[in-house]
């Protein structure tokens, strides 16, 4: 996951009186969410084009056969869910009072995700994963679920947001490309990391090894970079020009119209680096410039 910008979403011409008019009949009781589907399909393309083609929530390229704009307030009865006892699995659970859905969050461009469908719709048993964000959306504190618009913000949604600037910044990874939590068991950082991990299958196998192959094509740049900075600070005759030619070969890997993925998992490695606090400064730099 990495952050992803939706301040200024492309809207066709009328789309926001579609919308609001779309949000009253809904609110009203006289359709249901889907009888108006068109209003936020008629957005996918220019979501796709946020993300350059990546789902919002893993970062992987996406077929246009596999993609779809999720609701990340569900659009319709929102379901609960629970770690088993043994965590091993996720459980359904009611949600009391019922809630019939965020319908005034429904066709609100603010809260549409690009995805992909292993990250959207429910699936078991995915490569040795369960879940997927389907109706799903668990809250820190679920007395604080909101009925109406006015109390959305009471809400501490458990769910990681790449809508939200630093979020996705509270996914740790290991060595083979697997997520997972850094953080005191049980406590609200846990609890986004360990739900989002499982619902957005985050953990898929092919995504931990998408994630380790990309890191292995990325990291000689990185180590070309450093050979020529440490030139550099030895004055050597080029150095400069060199260091300055490795750097841009970095920063088109993120570029927003770059069809690299994983770039995330990319950015935690860099902040790992061991070195980037004394003998490769420009490593921090960096990655306040692309993060």
């Amino acid at each position: 996951m990495r952050f992803v910008d939706n301040t200024f979403v492309d809207l066709p011409d009328g789309w926001d009186d579609r919308a609001e008019s779309a949000t009253e009949a809904l609110v009203g009781g006289t359709i249901v969410a889907d009888d108006r589907s068109s209003v936020w399909k008629a957005l996918k393309e220019s979501l796709e084009e946020l993300s350059n083609g990546r789902c919002w929530y893993c970062e992987t390229n996406i077929p246009r056969t596999d993609n779809a704009v999720d609701h990340y307030r569900p659009k319709g009865k929102v379901q609960g869910v629970e770690f088993s006892e043994d965590e091993k699995t996720l459980v359904r659970c009611e949600i009391n009072p019922e809630h019939t859905g965020y319908k005034w969050a429904a066709f609100k461009y603010e809260n549409f995700r690009f995805s992909c469908q292993h990250c959207n719709e429910y699936r078991k048993d995915l490569q040795g994963t369960g879940g997927g964000k389907w109706n799903y959306f668990p809250l820190v504190n679920e007395p604080e679920r909101a009925y109406d618009e006015l109390d959305e913000d009471n809400e501490v949604p458990v769910l990681l947001d790449p809508c939200k600037r630093l979020e996705w910044r509270l996914l740790s990874y290991d060595k083979s490309g697997v997520p997972f939590s850094r953080f005191e068991k049980d406590s609200p950082e846990d609890i986004k990391v360990r739900f989002s991990i499982r619902l957005y299958h985050l953990d898929q196998k092919r995504l931990n090894e998408g994630r380790v192959g990309q890191w292995r094509l990325f990291k000689p740049l990185i180590d070309d970079a450093k050979k020529w900075y440490l030139k550099k600070l030895r004055q050597d005759q080029g150095a400069d020009a060199c260091f300055e030619k490795e750097l841009r070969k970095v920063g088109m890997w993120f570029h927003p119209k770059s069809k690299n993925t994983y770039l995330g998992f990319l950015v935690y490695q860099l902040e790992q680096d061991k070195d980037k606090d004394t003998l490769h400064p420009w490593i921090g730099e960096l990655i306040r410039t692309v993060g």
